[in-house]
């Protein structure tokens, strides 16, 4: 019997509250999605960025989502959620971040690059770096920061919080410093 694998990507709002803090929650691996199931059982907002991957078997492909960020899920909930979440035995631990505006605004721009479809390349969070704004194009208002290398340019999003990022290629002429 194979189990359903399909899990939305976000549930909620991915907003802030006075309510309610965002976390990043550290999972055991491999445990993302059974987390994201959880939370909406217990009816709390959550994030979960996915990429599609394909995998090329003898006689045939299969397509599906894992999560880009592996070992992390984004949760919006209070002390009791996070009790229950604890007692699902599929945590490590809660990360919670010194500014929560900054976060929920990394994730908005995460979410809102994915929504483009485009290819969203793995990258190594960027410390230091050139912070610039997207003028034009599909990703216009998007920023990040800029890294060049052998003549491609790409907008780098960090989130600081995991100490992780992705990138996605641009034109250098679309982007200004900010």
């Amino acid at each position: 019997m194979r189990k359903d694998n399909n899990i939305d990507e976000i549930y909620g709002e991915l907003q802030l509250s006075d309510d309610s803090k965002w976390y990043a929650v550290h999972t055991k691996s491999r445990h993302e999605k059974q987390i994201a199931r959880k939370c909406k059982d217990y009816n709390i907002s959550y994030y979960l960025p996915l990429k599609k991957s394909v995998r090329h078997y003898e006689h045939r492909v299969i397509t599906f989502q894992k999560p880009l960020f592996s070992g992390y899920i984004f949760c919006k909930c209070d002390e009791n959620k996070k009790q229950n979440l604890y007692k699902t035995g599929r945590i490590c631990k809660f990360l919670e971040p010194t500014d929560q505006t900054q976060l929920v605004n990394e994730l908005q721009q995460i979410y809102g690059i994915i929504e483009k479809d485009a290819e969203i390349l793995p990258h190594n969070f960027l410390q230091r770096g050139k912070k610039v704004k997207v003028i034009n194009g599909p990703f216009a208002d998007f920023e990040g920061k800029i890294s060049h290398r052998k003549g491609e340019y790409k907008l780098v999003l960090n989130i600081e919080l995991i100490r992780q990022a992705i990138a996605v290629e641009i034109d250098s002429k679309n982007v200004v410093p900010i």
